[in-house]
Formats: structure tokens, sequence, C-alpha cells
């Protein structure tokens, strides 16, 4: 089984203060999606894009999608989004499963719970969880929080995150 990501956008990826997940809804709201280069350009931090390409070189993931985005735009948005903004590689190794069960008092920890019990029961995984402070206060100190990677907001998935993500799915790969 492949391992798999869990992967937030905003404050891993999305760390611009313009370019933001309040931008890509507006732009698809106002059906402007192929004609917004720079904000495609620029949503996603091009470190954090390239921190995450090594992972997946690495490890070969699935991803399933943790962010508040999979609430307002459905899988076909969400893979418009990911390839327009230079990570094709995620659309092509995303779950078939692509994001976790949201309602609208849902925290991170009860959606990647709810994934996992759904869709991971009877099986080992090996997983990382990628998010933020902010959004995933709640996997602070659960049983989720030693395989998480916690970005810095305004900073994203740097090569330090990415140190700690592979650290955290060989761990599970050896063990």
């Amino acid at each position: 089984m492949k391992p798999i990501v869990f992967l937030d956008f905003d404050d891993v990826l999305a760390i611009h203060e313009v370019h933001n997940g309040h931008r890509v809804l507006d732009t698809f709201s106002d059906k402007a999606v192929q004609v917004s280069p720079e904000l495609w350009n620029n949503l996603f931090d091009s470190t954090a894009r390239r921190n995450l390409l090594e992972l997946h070189k690495e490890f070969e993931p699935s991803y399933v999608i943790s962010s508040s985005w999979a609430s307002h735009l459905n899988r076909e948005q969400i893979c418009e989004v990911l390839s327009l903004a230079g990570l094709r590689f995620v659309v092509e190794s995303l779950d078939d499963y692509w994001c976790t069960p949201r309602d609208s008092v849902s925290g991170r920890l009860s959606e990647i719970e709810a994934w996992i019990n759904q869709h991971a029961v009877g099986v080992t995984i090996i997983y990382v969880i990628i998010d933020d402070h902010v959004s995933g206060w709640g996997l602070v100190d659960s049983w989720l929080e030693e395989k998480t990677v916690f970005c810095d907001a305004w900073v994203g998935f740097t090569y330090a995150k990415l140190r700690t993500a592979r650290k955290i799915l060989k761990k599970q790969i050896v063990g």
C-alpha cells in the first residue's frame, strides 16, 4: 500500500497574502479560471511546491486533501487548481477517496479520524499529515500528533518540515 499524505493548503502551500483561497473561490465564481495566470503562478509557494515534490519522488504517496478548500470546491475544481498551480503530480496521485469528510462544525482531527475509520479499517496505513498550527490545532496532543508536520503560518512547507515528514514516513516503513 502506498503511503498517504493528508494535505492542507492554507499555511502549508498557500502562504501568499493576496493570491490565496479567497481569490481562488472568487475566480471560480466569476468563471475566470483560465484568465488568471498571476493567481496560479503565485498561489502555492515555490519552495513548498519543490519540497512536496521531493517528498513525492521519494515516497510516491497518494494524497488526501484535508483542506477546507474541499468544502467549497469539488474534486474536478481541486484538480484544476492543483494543475494550474504547478502540482499536477498531486492530481495524478489523488486517492480515490480524495478528501476528508467534513461538515460545518468538524475539525481536522475528527475529519482525518473519520477518513481513517471509513477507508482504512482493518489495514495498516502509512501516512503523514501536513498541516499548520491554526487549522490543525485539534491534532496537538492527539493520537495523530506524532504523524503530523505542523507548518508555520505565512511560512509553509519548508525544507525543515520536509525532513520531519520524511522521518515520520520512514519510521512507519521501517517499524
